[in-house]
């Protein structure tokens, strides 16, 4: 015959309230946390602000427009691996736009401020929370908009055309680009 262990109250069944594998906030992240959000609302408020009078309109952390035969993205997006911003340019022939909005994931051409060679290394650095040397900069946003915000926008800014995006990947970028081949077809089939 097989023993049948006594049944337990429902007390004793009970989780214990702090669980082993939740690990308290440490007054360093929190910290960390502040400084991440004082850099992401800096720079959602300055592309705000030069995009806008452009005709971009925002959608979450991107603006959008359609500009002659094209449609044009900026996207600020926060890494998942570790406390920086990325920012994200897209474009995509007007047609591909369904209700004036196209996500950046399905731009046909895109790249990251990285490959904009007039973006200065300094720049870049802002995009990556260093808590306290961010912290203490009173001027940041004047710095996002100076380094990182007014290069975008006179990149992205001209760009009506084919013929302008093409001029734009062969001088204004780097090679880091992803080109889908239907556009790269369009783009560079008399060469």
């Amino acid at each position: 015959m097989l023993a049948v262990p006594p049944s337990r109250s429902r007390s004793s069944q009970r989780r214990p309230r702090s669980s082993p594998f939740r690990t308290p906030v440490r007054r360093e992240s929190r910290y960390l946390q502040e400084v991440q959000l004082m850099v992401h609302s800096a720079l959602l408020e300055a592309f705000d602000d030069v995009l806008r009078p452009l005709g971009f309109r925002k959608k979450s952390g991107s603006w959008y427009r359609i500009s002659g035969d094209l449609y044009g993205l900026v996207g600020v997006q926060k890494s998942s691996w570790d406390e920086s911003y990325y920012v994200n340019v897209g474009f995509a022939p007007a047609g591909k736009v369904k209700e004036g909005w196209l996500p950046e994931s399905k731009c046909l051409v895109r790249f990251r401020v990285d490959a904009i060679t007039s973006i200065s290394r300094k720049g870049l650095e802002l995009l990556s929370v260093e808590g306290e040397e961010v912290a203490r900069s009173d001027e940041l946003r004047s710095s996002l908009v100076e380094e990182i915000v007014v290069p975008v926008a006179l990149l992205v800014d001209p760009i009506g055309s084919l013929g302008d995006l093409k001029s734009l990947l062969r001088s204004g970028v780097s090679g880091r680009v992803f080109i889908h081949h239907e556009i790269r077809e369009k783009m560079f089939s008399g060469e």
